[in-house]
């Protein structure tokens, strides 16, 4: 596992940045709320994470072939409290192996700290307990005491019990492990199909959060079907050529 690169095509200084990291998890709300982010704040792509272990795929964007494991940055004044001043998000179209999770996540820790980034976040999305709501319940997690005290401002209530997995999973004990602060965010979804509803109440949360930044989720309501078909179409042409990849196990229980 050794082969893991985090490939930069430009040197940009990323001191006192947010790094969000996105990769797929239930309902999508990852990948949906990364993307609505970059296109929103019309992020720079600035590289990607490479390995020979990753699914071997494409991505096609505006008839442009990518990478499906992607760097973007920006400088926009975010975190919480506005402490950073750029913003930055790694995003994946795929969930990698379990074999692979620690260390790609070491490798991004590493990335992280040579880029003296500040803060960390992630997104998951989690399966509704009980009777179901109008409205997906938002919980968060923090790695550290900095990061309980920004969920508890900002009215997150705070999971306390459960098993998250995945590059999240790790990233929130190697965070509290290291003393790095990491602060992920959760929202009930569906597990059967991309959820954007959903990914846009996260989003709300995080407009609320990011004060230096604008994230309006209003067009990503009126665009939920459109956005939804569009990944269910991408997830269907990725089948025939991993299929194993693609069949995440849930997230979160409890």
């Amino acid at each position: 596992m050794d082969d893991i690169n985090i490939i930069e095509y430009d040197s940009i200084d990323l001191k006192d940045s947010l790094l969000i990291v996105a990769f797929p998890t239930v309902g999508l709300i990852s990948s949906i709320a990364g993307r609505y982010i970059i296109d929103s704040l019309k992020l720079q792509e600035i590289g990607t994470i490479s390995s020979s272990e990753f699914m071997p795929a494409t991505v096609i964007h505006n008839g442009r072939p990518m990478p499906p494991v992607r760097l973007y940055a920006g400088r926009k004044k975010c975190g919480p409290d506005g402490s950073c001043e750029q913003l930055a998000i790694i995003i994946s179209e795929f969930m990698p192996s379990w074999q692979l999770v620690k260390p790609l996540v070491n490798n991004i820790f590493d990335w992280a700290e040579d880029k003296q980034c500040k803060v960390m976040m992630s997104f998951e999305g989690i399966h509704a307990q009980g009777e179901k709501k109008s409205s997906p319940q938002l919980f968060g997690v923090g790695s550290t005491s900095t990061m309980k005290q920004t969920l508890k401002k900002h009215g997150i209530k705070e999971t306390k019990e459960g098993m998250i997995t995945g590059v999240t999973g790790v990233l929130l004990y190697e965070g509290a492990l290291q003393q790095r602060d990491v602060i992920t965010l959760l929202v009930e979804a569906h597990a059967s199909y991309p959820d954007s509803r959903a990914a846009g109440v996260l989003l709300e949360k995080l407009d609320e959060m990011l004060p230096g930044i604008k994230i309006d989720p209003e067009p990503l309501y009126k665009e939920a079907q459109n956005i939804e078909k569009k990944i269910r179409t991408f997830l269907e042409q990725s089948k025939p050529t991993a299929p194993a990849v693609m069949q995440a196990p849930p997230h979160m229980y409890g």
